[in-house]
């Protein structure tokens, strides 16, 4: 009898553990918020999605992130989140911000079972550019600068008081938004002595800090005289550190233009004074220049068919430009013409194509590379020696968003010798209106080069060290 009841109370508590065991396992297949789902939006979305953030909502709050769960699950599912630009066969970047198929799945699984929070626990620190070491040059605007409340986009141009006694270095940077609700990117460009005293006459014109400008500085019709933008940054990126043994060489005499966008629909105006951090070494320091050269190609985007009208010739585009030198020299460097455009069959005028190959005059270590367009940019391609058996795709971006751009490095460095060929092709979309940068409507009109908020770009920059 006593071995039976043994026996018994064994079997029961035998049955008990395998039942806890099954019910845990049973859990565990279901993703919840405390488990696997909090730490992964720390690290990949509360750069942007967090109290006083520059998404609409936060993730670090476990009920907005119940609340938002199916449309998180959509916005992962179809690549549109977290934004990362670089697609098709763009070899492999550092710093790459797109989700694992198995982090894409545990988010969906959540949202499918109901976006369960779990046991309560502490999640790790959010990744975030308060999380990058701090640099020892600090530097920032002389005024803080309150965005123009009547726009719903403000993008404005402030000359940094960087001016080096000697040729120096530059090995990293961060840049540290004032405002994180509304800043939505900062370009930062090198401007010679040849151009310091253009945007010092530009500097408060308007009666408030910096300038209004789009696109680039706006200091120079040739996109050769800025160069490649020293850096970029955009909400949930960390700072950047320049490949080992390598830095920008800014030379005595030079200073900082920063471009901030400001994006007024994330909230209220407010004062914002965004700080650079840099990392410097001397002149003398013997690391290697990163050396840069622009690729452009010409734009000629014609009105769609049945739009008539002034606007709608290239005179007038000609006319309204500050960049005609590089709307006319742009078919000389690229063997083209406007009347080789003109003749082209642009359909609905949605999908119009402009493409240039220029030469490798040199031999070069690729490290990074950029694309810029504007608001009619649909796709951007940069490709080294297209149509050999040497063919290389350097960045492709499908889905252009002119809100979304970024400077990218290669994982590793790509060889380019001279006589080889860089080929730059963008496309358009100049069928109907769109929402400009100030919310409002921009129809469609012919464009030529320009840095106008209703002109467009065709433009690649390459970053390299001679080998």
């Amino acid at each position: 009898m006593k071995r039976f009841l043994l026996l018994s109370l064994c079997a029961l508590l035998l049955f008990a553990a395998l039942r806890g065991s099954v019910s845990a396992q049973a859990g565990d297949s279901i993703p919840t918020y405390y488990g696997t789902v909090g730490p992964i939006l720390q690290t990949h979305c509360v750069g942007c999605h967090s109290e006083g953030g520059i998404a609409p909502f936060p993730l670090d709050d476990p009920q907005w992130a119940v609340r938002m769960a199916p449309a998180m699950a959509a916005a992962v599912q179809s690549g549109r989140m977290p934004p990362w630009p670089p697609g098709g066969d763009t070899p492999p970047l550092q710093g790459d911000r797109r989700l694992s198929a198995e982090t894409i799945r545990t988010l969906v699984r959540w949202a499918e079972a109901g976006a369960p929070l779990g046991r309560l626990r502490y999640l790790p620190l959010p990744s975030s550019d308060t999380g990058a070491a701090a640099l020892p040059y600090r530097l920032q605007p002389a005024q803080a600068y309150t965005p123009d409340a009547k726009l719903s986009d403000d993008y404005r141009c402030f000359l940094i008081d960087s001016a080096m006694g000697s040729d120096t270095f530059v090995t990293g940077y961060r840049i540290r938004p004032g405002q994180p609700r509304l800043v939505h990117h900062v370009i930062l460009f090198v401007i010679g002595r040849e151009q310091l005293a253009l945007a010092q006459s530009r500097d408060g014109r308007d009666g408030r800090p910096g300038w209004p400008c789009f696109g680039g500085p706006g200091l120079s019709g040739n996109p050769a005289d800025i160069g490649a933008p020293l850096g970029f940054w955009v909400p949930g990126t960390q700072g950047t550190d320049f490949p080992p043994g390598t830095g920008f060489l800014m030379r005595s005499g030079s200073r900082i233009v920063m471009q901030v966008h400001y994006n007024l629909a994330a909230g209220p105006a407010a004062p914002d004074q965004t700080r650079l951090e840099l990392a410097t070494a001397p002149g003398s320091a013997g690391l290697k220049p990163l050396l840069g050269n622009a690729v452009i190609a010409p734009v000629e985007i014609r009105c769609p068919p049945g739009a008539t009208g002034e606007r709608c010739t290239r005179e007038y585009a000609l006319a309204h430009t500050g960049m005609r030198f590089v709307a006319e020299g742009s078919h000389l460097l690229c063997n083209t013409s406007p009347a080789l455009y003109q003749a082209r069959d642009i359909g609905d005028g949605s999908s119009q194509t402009t493409t240039c190959d220029r030469p490798v005059t040199g031999d070069r270590v690729l490290l990074g590379v950029t694309a810029h367009m504007h608001l009619r940019g649909v796709r951007v391609k940069l490709e080294l020696n297209p149509g050999t058996p040497r063919a290389q795709t350097l960045l492709e971006i499908p889905r252009w968003d002119f809100r979304w751009q970024g400077q990218y490095w290669f994982q590793e460095p790509i060889r380019a010798n001279r006589g080889d060929t860089v080929r730059i092709t963008c496309v358009y979309d100049n069928s109907g209106p769109i929402p400009g940068p100030g919310g409002e409507p921009l129809e469609p009109r012919y464009m030529v080069w320009g840095e106008g908020t209703t002109d467009e770009m065709c433009l690649g920059f390459l970053s390299w060290v001679r080998p």
